[in-house]
């Protein structure tokens, strides 16, 4: 029997992560980063590729692409991103704005793609929307809880209250410096009110150290695929104060929802700062509430079944 095959982007990036986790529930699939394919397609030609898996998957639309243009066939591909099928993706407001399709895109790529998985279900939703023609299915997304946990102690922090940002500083749409930087401005000479950023500071491995030494997690982007820092830091038993993007609001727990915003002003975030910051044990209770949420839908072996079924035609997926 044929095994089948993901191919993402990078070891080290997220894409590369997931798909690891996803082979650890799959033994008949392969993985495979953009350069090992270019190796083996210099070696042995996309012909080959095509005829020694059953079904081939992309990590996201831009990977799917990559290897379409080189002669791979690409039976199903996970959609993470606004991106690559958008032309306003740097200033699209999901929660406000129309999407400016990439109509290039949607004829050169999109129809030559089996199936897509949407990470979210408003991506989902646009995707249907835009590509009325494809075959686009919910996936949804999935974190390593067992990893990203609480601390042992799991105690309400003494001092000022800690607010997080995790994200790439460089890219226009995570609003850093917009939103995220005249926030820390503004509360600079307020002593309750502290900010710890890390964009790209530490490893993947690392990161739940980042979600423990904070009391809340800051999310300021006009558009997330998905938004796979909520998760962790709902999996760390923190909560999360973010624009209405992605999952973030679909993997929070119900009490968590006055916490995401539809709205990209720097003064509404003050707002909710300032309602917040001397509502520690309220905020340490949500955070706990929503680690509860990760356990009952967003573990790996929830999260995974979704993927392979839709992505690979699975009935059941092994692992534990």
């Amino acid at each position: 029997m044929k095994k089948d095959l993901m191919i993402y982007d990078v070891d080290w990036w997220i894409l590369g992560k997931t798909a690891k986790m996803l082979r650890l529930h799959h033994p008949d699939m392969d993985t495979m980063s953009a350069r090992q394919l270019d190796e083996l397609l210099l070696a042995e030609g996309s012909g080959a590729l095509n005829a020694k898996y059953r079904t081939i998957s992309a990590m996201c639309l831009g990977m799917a692409a990559y290897a379409l243009f080189k002669g791979v066939r690409i039976d199903s591909s996970a959609a993470v991103s606004y991106y690559y099928f958008s032309r306003n993706y740097e200033s699209f407001r999901e929660w406000a704005d129309p999407l400016t399709p990439d109509e290039e895109f949607l004829r050169l790529v999109i129809p030559r793609i089996g199936t897509i998985g949407g990470m979210s279900q408003r991506l989902t939703g646009k995707l249907k929307e835009i590509a009325p023609s494809a075959s686009v299915e919910y996936i949804g997304h999935f974190v390593d809880h067992r990893l990203f946990r609480p601390s042992a102690e799991a105690r309400i922090q003494e001092g000022p209250l800690i607010i997080g940002w995790a994200g790439d500083t460089g890219k226009k749409s995570k609003n850093y410096a917009t939103l995220y930087e005249p926030l820390k401005n503004h509360f600079a000479s307020d002593p309750e009110v502290s900010f710890r950023d890390t964009p790209g500071h530490y490893a993947h491995e690392q990161m739940p150290q980042f979600y423990r030494s904070i009391d809340l997690l800051l999310i300021t982007s006009a558009n997330e695929g998905g938004g796979a820092t909520a998760l962790e830091a709902y999996a760390c038993g923190k909560p999360v104060l973010s624009t209405d993007v992605g999952y973030v609001k679909e993997a929070a727990h119900p009490d968590a929802h006055g916490l995401i915003l539809r709205s990209g002003k720097v003064s509404d975030f003050i707002n909710a700062i300032n309602y917040y910051k001397n509502k520690r044990i309220l905020l340490h209770e949500l955070g706990l509430k929503c680690r509860e949420r990760i356990e009952a839908d967003w573990t790996v072996e929830r999260g995974a079944k979704r993927w392979l079924q839709v992505l690979f035609g699975f009935k059941s997926c092994t692992g534990g």
